[in-house]
């Protein structure tokens, strides 16, 4: 029966045989610089296997203990003491395996070090420093490939939410709208031209320019345009619509349907055509560091003999959009009682 390993067996393994294959070139290294430029012999191994009994507490500790405990933990200080500490018992030890230890472990041989205390410890600093370099690369590198990993999430994350904004856009918009033309076209009414571009316009933009990551602002504020228009005509003359665009819009992009739930909330809860006088004004204003938006509209009492019906769900849409899209880069502030309802959002786009 065949099993498969767990991810902590394999990174076990891959680990073991990265530490295996840079003490294997650690070993090939040194038995040659040992041997002095002659060919090696076994009693230049064996001495090269002698010096590492040395080395590998030194660079061990330094790598399980010193650096994830006080390098990383920004605690320089004591890990230079650490360091030195490391330093002085490696070369100490270093010089016991070659006056006691060699005799003990290969009787037939006999071995003295080559080096003295200060060289010795040079060794043990060009393997700290490598191994350290090492480690931390490995983390910069891990950390890196982790953060891609969170893009590429937030990513995925962001075209789901998009998505389920545009499944979210009031379907009741249009239904109306398609009652309306309807009603316009019994009557022979001039609107029922404009009427169909306009809706025409309001699902190009929905089906083909809301795909990606970002839009022309143009487009988005020619949807609300065309939004507010075919509303106008649904609702009559007794609701106050108001849009005010300030500024060039040309060449600012943002992500998609980001101002719609705001305008699709007024008409929802607030002007709903029933024949009481409302209003929305909402206003635009786009400079070269950001975008100022703000809408305000009354709040229409809720029907007690009617379901109520589930509020606010584009709006928190929107605000984890904000949150993910331009951290600390916007501000929101949302005002809402049982009469009015305002929403003032603020985007810097000086670093985009």
């Amino acid at each position: 029966m065949q099993t498969n390993a767990s991810p902590g067996a394999a990174l076990f393994q891959s680990r073991l045989a990265q530490h295996l294959a840079f003490w294997g070139l650690s070993f090939f290294i040194l038995s040659r610089h040992f041997a002095y430029e002659q060919e090696v012999r076994l009693s230049d191994l064996i001495y090269t296997f002698l010096f590492h009994l040395s080395l590998w507490p030194t660079v061990y500790l330094n790598l399980l203990i010193l650096i994830p405990r006080l390098l990383q933990a920004r605690r320089f200080g004591l890990y230079a003491l650490g360091v030195s500490a490391l330093l002085a018992a490696g070369t100490y030890f270093n010089i016991l395996t070659f006056n006691y230890l060699a005799d003990w472990l290969f009787p037939g041989y006999y071995f003295i070090s080559y080096f003295k205390a200060p060289e010795i410890a040079q060794y043990h600093i060009i393997y700290l420093a490598a191994t350290t370099l090492l480690k931390l690369s490995k983390g910069w590198f891990l950390a890196q490939q982790q953060q891609r990993h969170i893009s590429r999430l937030e990513k995925e994350k962001a075209e789901a939410e998009l998505r389920a904004l545009k499944a979210q856009v009031d379907p009741h918009f249009l239904f109306n709208t398609l009652n309306n033309l309807y009603s316009f076209a019994l009557e022979g009414s001039a609107k029922v031209p404009e009427a169909i571009l306009k809706l025409a316009g309001c699902m190009r933009y929905m089906l083909y320019d809301c795909n990606g990551q970002s839009v022309e602002l143009e487009k988005e504020l020619e949807y609300i345009k065309n939004y507010i228009e075919l509303q106008r005509m649904r609702l009559g003359k007794d609701q106050e619509i108001k849009l005010e665009i300030e500024g060039p819009s040309a060449g600012v992009a943002v992500p998609p349907l980001l101002f719609i739930p705001f305008v699709e909330n007024a008409f929802k809860h607030g002007l709903k055509g029933d024949g009481q006088p409302a209003y929305a004004h909402i206003r635009f204003r786009i400079g070269e560091s950001g975008i100022f938006f703000n809408i305000e509209n009354d709040t229409a009492p809720p029907d007690k003999h009617l379901p109520r019906k589930g509020k606010g769900i584009g709006l928190e849409n929107v605000k984890k959009r904000l949150q993910m899209l331009y951290p600390d880069r916007h501000d929101l502030i949302i005002y809402h009682d049982e009469k009015a309802f305002s929403a003032t959002l603020n985007i810097n786009l000086s670093d985009r």
